[in-house]
C-alpha cells in the first residue's frame, strides 16, 4: 500500500521533466528553404564552428566561387573566406579590414574575412549556375532539385519537440 502512494507523484515528476526537456531545451538548425514556401529542403541541427560551403558557376566569368561560411558562438553566419579561379568583371579584387588575399590551390581566396551575414540569407538558385550546397557530409545540388527559385538560409532556434515532430518555428 505504502508504494502505491508514491506512484502518481513519481509519474508527475517524470512527466515534468520530460515536457521541460521537449519544450525547453534549444536545438538550433540550418535551414534551406524555397522564400516563399513552408516545405524545407535541408534542416540539420548545428553547433558553434559548424561549417558549410555555397557554390555557384559566376553568371560573367563563367568559373566556381565557393563561399565558406562557419556558425559562430551566437549562432550567427560569419562568411569566412571566398574562393574562385580567375579575376575578371563581379569577381572579387580587394580585401577589407583583416582580411588576406592569397592564391592556394589553383584558386585565388580572399581569407580571414569575419562578415556577418543577415539572417535569413536570400539566396538566387540559376537551373544554370551549378549551385551546389555542402554541409559536413551532405551535398545538394540546388539547381537540379530546387532550379529556378529564391531560398532562405538561416540558423533557427526550437526545441526539442519542434525539431524532432516537425513543429513550427
Amino acid at each position: 500500500m505504502l508504494k502505491n502512494k508514491y506512484v502518481p507523484p513519481l509519474l508527475l515528476l517524470i512527466a515534468t521533466i520530460i515536457i521541460i526537456i521537449l519544450f525547453f531545451i534549444p536545438v538550433y538548425t540550418l535551414d534551406l528553404r524555397p522564400f516563399s514556401d513552408e516545405e524545407i529542403i535541408f534542416k540539420q541541427k548545428v553547433q558553434p564552428g559548424d561549417k558549410f560551403t555555397l557554390k555557384y558557376t559566376h553568371s560573367v566569368a563563367l568559373t566556381p566561387v565557393w563561399e565558406i561560411f562557419i556558425i559562430d558562438k551566437d549562432y550567427q553566419i560569419i562568411l569566412i573566406e571566398t574562393d574562385f579561379l580567375d579575376h575578371g568583371a563581379g569577381l572579387p579584387y580587394a580585401t577589407f579590414e583583416n582580411e588576406i588575399f592569397v592564391e592556394e590551390e589553383g584558386r585565388f581566396k580572399i581569407k580571414n574575412m569575419h562578415r556577418i551575414m543577415p539572417t535569413p540569407i536570400y539566396y538566387r538558385i540559376g537551373a544554370v549556375s551549378e549551385n551546389i550546397f555542402n554541409f559536413k557530409n551532405i551535398k545538394i545540388d540546388l539547381s537540379s532539385s530546387v532550379g529556378d527559385k529564391l531560398l532562405t538560409i538561416g540558423v533557427y532556434k526550437r526545441n526539442l519537440y519542434n525539431y524532432y515532430c516537425g513543429g513550427k518555428l
